[in-house]
């Protein structure tokens, strides 16, 4: 399986979104088997045990979303890459 990376804006995420802990502890927890699997799937979103969902870009963990994010807002086309608010961009 790929290695998995993890973008700084995910290790913020993650300590704003699920727990203020060390980064050998996000490691951890964001490279594990749901989410290897997931990115050799081609998932885009994992859901962690807290309800939170981890944003995947091939094996890159792009961010953390928070619980609270409706299933609605997961459309394959909307961009959720760190950029927060900006939804879709206008060409």
């Amino acid at each position: 399986m790929a290695e998995v990376f993890l973008t700084g804006h995910a290790i913020q995420r993650y300590r704003e979104r699920v727990a203020d802990v060390p980064l050998v502890e996000i490691r951890r927890a964001l490279d594990c088997r749901a989410v290897r699997t997931a990115i050799a799937f081609g998932a885009r979103y994992v859901r962690l045990g807290g309800g939170q969902r981890v944003l995947l870009d091939e094996n890159r963990v792009v961010t953390i979303l928070p619980k609270e994010t409706h299933e609605n807002t997961l459309a394959p086309g909307r961009d959720h890459r760190g950029h927060e608010g900006e939804g879709h961009a206008q060409g």
